[in-house]
């Protein structure tokens, strides 16, 4: 199995390098000046569908393209972030990036796609500054390989800090320091420092002389604006910022800084990560997403063991978790934000504080969390949202300050420590925390789109709400308006007329079809890319064998419910007596889940004797005991533990009533086993391998494979789909 693990990740890289997008066009208008609006809306796993509104203007038989590029009126807020001290908002969706400013008061894209992206175009992060002058992107340069890029937000110059970084959707190895004079980021297996200022006025040290040491950015964590944490082994130390310089030169030879404590357990940055309060004196430690330890550091004797100051495992609390976020405000205990996969097998989050007893306690569960947390400047505030509302608590103490009601949240992030940006489902707003008041600054969807009879702007109604706005051309943005005399609806004027028709592209839904109507009569495709045909989709199973092991199954079903995926799931009767706490989990969260027959055990050894009875009764054990711990059927699917199998055994489970997936494992060349996985249209992933450092890969490496199947033209189904 380990090398049908291998074959998985060479699959990723012989795929083809096109995808599907489920593009639809609605809403078409058409004024007397030629100009046309119409709206565009893409169905993409692990993004919400929104839609886009454009404007173009008709002129002979142009189709859209680089050289005739439509107008984006609105802005959708996948994700927003503040840059330059909270002078602008950065706005980032599949279509490019645009920039708010709040001065002037107007949106101007900085980067945009000149046609309809077709790919799924999953968004990788960026980490910006405290102070929003520069921020670290990572750029894909292969399946599982990124360039980690430090820019200069105003300048946009940049600093390629490595050029093979193992690459992710969801976090970066960097970590800033609270006044942004300094970061760190990983490397290979090591931790750098670097100013950025210094680095790009071409002053910075050498990297090898930036080096604070071995492991990994969970290895370290900034306490203070000047000092830094940093475990090695079992060993935590403190290094100062004014000895980053001299220590880095000298790191190779002896280990850096002052020790100020000794953990009971050797760390291991795959599987804990760490937060040190800023007066440093207490720590808080998070083990396998489950088990949470709070700590006293001994400041006057520092090589003594840290002391530990709860005595309760949190296993049972923490069911279900899979991410873990620590925020430590000053002069407050540590605050714990976690997402898990609740009973119902959906993605939820939970707030947890430690009481004067310093027992963990929940004081909140979100079931319906539409954004991450966002932590104000300041540390004082946390927003989330849950539903059709945007919350907002004050940390210490702990309390809610706000509600802000009305639509679903995409995104959020702080303008400054009193001013929240707010990027929601039909709208973008900010909410000022000392006034208590909300402001619009632009659309993210609308309908209606037309023209205002009397002033003659582009008008339109958001999907929640009856009022009007108005668009301003100048400055990209829509206001509220209060006097909106809509015009009716036309797609017809003295020179054309538009219409959807059936596209021959199975990317697209529909297609956008312009008749000339004077001088040359004639029909054309708005967009050619619709009009041309393309191949079928292919369809392909990622199928996950739970073997010795529960690790993992949680970010597996939080990952396939984030790209709307119905994975299949086979489980064996050990599994099901070792964790029926999960089982329930899996089985709540809609995945497929069949029989991987009851025993893990080589059917096809000599050792023993098989026969068809035996098959029958171990399918049947396993279907039995998986019904009377969730309450639900095994789907009719199954195959031998390991995919070894004969004619018997697969004849004996068709006799139950059961069919048999299968996988080519015969051939010891992974180049064919990586070819015979699209062949066979399945992608076999086995769960619980002892092996750590495959484990790690995996998990590591699932959105990639997720990202790579639909960008190479495949639907990801379950089993039964194919």
């Amino acid at each position: 199995m380990k090398k049908i693990i291998s074959a998985l990740f060479l699959a990723m890289l012989i795929l083809p390098a096109s995808g599907f997008a489920g593009i639809i066009f609605d809403n078409l208008n058409l004024n007397p000046d030629n100009k046309m609006l119409y709206s565009v809306t893409q169905k993409v796993p692990g993004i919400k569908p929104y839609s886009v509104l454009f404007s173009y203007i008709l002129h002979d038989e142009a189709s859209v393209g680089s050289s005739n590029i439509p107008d984006i009126l609105t802005c959708y807020p996948e994700h927003i972030s503040s840059l330059n001290n909270g002078k602008y908002m950065q706005v980032r969706n599949r279509y490019g990036t645009a920039l708010y400013d709040f001065d002037k008061e107007k949106l101007t894209w900085v980067a945009r796609s000149a046609i309809i992206p077709e790919k799924s175009f999953s968004l990788s992060p960026i980490i910006t500054s405290p102070d929003g002058l520069w921020c670290v992107f990572m750029r894909k340069t292969g399946s599982s390989t990124g360039e980690l890029v430090i820019q200069e937000v105003l300048s946009k110059k940049y600093v390629i800090l490595d050029r093979e970084a193992s690459y992710s959707y969801t976090s970066l190895p960097v970590k800033w320091s609270p006044d942004s004079k300094n970061f760190l980021y990983q490397k290979g297996n090591s931790i750098y420092f670097c100013n950025p200022e210094k680095m790009f006025k071409g002053i910075q040290l050498e990297e090898k002389y930036r080096r604070i040491g071995t492991g990994k950015i969970s290895n370290v964590q900034w306490c203070t604006n000047k000092t830094l944490a940093y475990v090695d082994q079992d060993i935590i130390y403190l290094i100062d910022e004014r000895e980053l310089s001299s220590l880095g030169i000298y790191s190779s030879f002896y280990n850096l800084g002052k020790v100020i404590g000794r953990l009971p357990e050797k760390f291991n940055p795959d599987s804990m990560e760490f937060k040190i309060n800023s007066a440093v004196t207490q720590m808080v430690m998070v083990k396998n997403n489950n088990f949470v330890s709070y700590y006293n550091l001994n400041v006057s004797n520092s090589t003594d063991y840290v002391k530990l100051l709860n005595y309760k495992s949190y296993n049972d609390m923490f069911d279900g978790s899979y991410k873990f976020e620590i925020l430590w405000p000053e002069f407050s205990k540590p605050v714990i934000w976690t997402d898990f996969i609740a009973d119902s097998g959906k993605v939820s989050s939970s707030v947890y504080l430690f009481n004067d007893k310093n027992e963990i306690v929940k004081v909140l569960s979100i079931e319906d969390s539409t954004s991450n947390a966002a932590i104000s400047s300041d540390g004082k505030y946390i927003a989330f949202s849950s539903g059709e509302s945007a919350f907002i608590y004050s940390v210490n103490p702990w309390s809610r300050v706000a509600e802000i009601k009305g639509e679903k949240i995409s995104s959020l992030c702080w303008k400054d420590s009193s001013n929240l940006c707010i990027g929601g489902d039909q709208t973008v707003r900010i909410y000022s925390v000392p006034l208590e008041k909300t402001s619009y600054l632009f659309l993210s969807q609308c309908k209606n789109a037309t023209w205002d009879k009397t002033s003659k702007n582009i008008i339109a109604q958001t999907e929640t709400g009856s009022d009007y706005f108005a668009y301003d051309e100048i400055k990209n943005v829509w206001n509220k308006t209060y006097s909106a005399n809509p015009e009716k609806v036309h797609v017809q004027n003295e020179d054309y007329r538009i219409y959807k028709a059936k596209a021959k592209n199975v990317r697209y839904e529909n297609g956008i079809y312009v008749r000339h109507l004077t001088d040359k009569v004639n029909t054309f495709a708005l967009y050619r890319e619709a009009a041309q045909k393309s191949s079928a989709k292919k369809k392909i199973a990622l199928v996950f064998d739970l073997l010795d092991s529960a690790d993992g199954v949680n970010s597996i079903i939080a990952v396939c419910e984030k790209y709307d995926i119905k994975p299949t799931f086979f489980v064996n009767g050990e599994f099901i007596r070792r964790y029926p706490r999960e089982l329930k989990k899996l089985s709540a969260s809609g995945a497929e889940v069949g029989s991987m027959f009851y025993s893990c055990t080589d059917l096809t050894v000599k050792n023993f004797e098989i026969n068809e009875e035996y098959v029958r009764r171990g399918l049947a054990r396993t279907e039995d005991e998986y019904f009377a711990v969730t309450g639900k059927e095994l789907a009719l699917l199954w195959h031998a533990p390991f995919y070894k199998s004969n004619k018997m055994i697969r004849d004996a489970g068709s006799e139950a009533g059961y069919s048999y997936v299968d996988f080519p494992i015969e051939d010891g060349s992974i180049d064919s086993k990586a070819g015979k996985t699209l062949e066979s249209q399945i992608i076999p992933i086995t769960v619980g391998i002892k092996s750590d450092s495959e484990k790690n890969e995996f998990y590591t490496k699932l959105e990639l494979l997720i990202n790579s199947l639909m960008d190479g033209d495949y639907e990801i189904v379950p089993v039964s789909g194919l």
